[in-house]
């Protein structure tokens, strides 16, 4: 089975799929999920001609997810001792830049989800040089740091007001009952420390990037490269539309609406035709 070693406590599980010398994409789940969230959109992406990389974050589906070393309160840096293990998204990058070099790839459009989109703005800030592309869906940026001092501070409140506060629109009426019941037995079976560890690192970190400012202050003016967003409401997209500048003529912003936080998946084909429009507009697909 194909298992990056990032070092001695973390080994990334991924799959690697289509020609080796096309154009590739790193697909990146968000927090609880794996690389079976992209089930929707890999068959798409091979048809295409692309080199699929799906990976399983650390501390997500097959990938090492030891213990976070405790009272880290502050993303380590990339250099920090391999010994310490934390969850924060640009921890996460790092290890998606040490994949990939070990894959020999120069050049990777990056689709991320949710968590996931905290660890891509990470990588296409810090790599500029490697990424081509990016498509963001429903972004984790979006939450305001005051909205995340009131009530995502606490660990041991943050689920129930993750839930209370957006539980109503991620998951509406229209999402059938067993892609509710799939996400949450198969978040079940992630593990809870590492679950609030993530949410600390992106929302209770008062330096947590899943904070809008917070956000836009280290990323904004960084994003060199085309940028596709996506959501399921405008609140989604917010941060993009009007706290972020465009990084290129080639952005777009756009909803995908009535069917939750699992766009990518429930509307799956309407998403496809967007991804394909937007790679014909940058370059990526030819226009036939």
């Amino acid at each position: 089975m194909p298992f990056f070693k990032r070092n001695d406590n973390i080994s990334i599980f991924y799959l690697d799929e289509g020609p080796q010398e096309a154009q590739s994409v790193l697909l990146i789940p968000g927090i609880t999920c794996d690389l079976h969230d992209w089930n929707w959109q890999v068959p798409f992406l091979l048809e295409h001609g692309f080199r699929v990389i799906t990976p399983d974050p650390r501390g997500q589906g097959r990938s090492s997810a030891p213990a976070p070393t405790p009272d880290i309160n502050a993303y380590p840096g990339p250099d920090a001792d391999p010994s310490i293990i934390d969850y924060y998204p640009q921890t996460a990058a790092q290890d998606f830049i040490a994949l990939l070099r070990d894959l020999n790839i120069k050049s990777v459009i990056l689709i991320a989800h949710s968590l996931g989109t905290a660890v891509a703005y990470h990588l296409v800030s810090v790599r500029p040089d490697l990424t081509r592309a990016m498509v963001i869906l429903d972004p984790l940026h979006s939450v305001p740091a005051a909205t995340a001092d009131e009530y995502l501070a606490d660990p041991t409140k943050v689920l129930q007001n993750l839930a209370m506060l957006f539980g109503p629109a991620l998951y509406p009426p229209t999402v059938p009952a067993w892609h509710n019941t799939w996400i949450g037995r198969r978040a079940a079976q992630g593990d809870m420390g590492v679950i609030l560890a993530q949410c600390s690192a992106c929302l209770g970190d008062p330096q947590g990037t899943g904070r809008r400012e917070v956000s836009v202050a280290q990323h904004d003016g960084k994003i060199q490269c085309p940028r596709l967003t996506l959501g399921n409401s405008e609140f989604w997209v917010s941060t993009e539309r009007t706290h972020l500048s465009p990084s290129t003529g080639l952005d777009e912003v756009g909803l995908v609406e009535h069917l939750g936080h699992w766009l990518f998946q429930l509307k799956s084909e309407e998403v496809n035709e967007r991804l394909n429009k937007w790679f014909v507009k940058i370059g990526v697909l030819s226009d036939c």
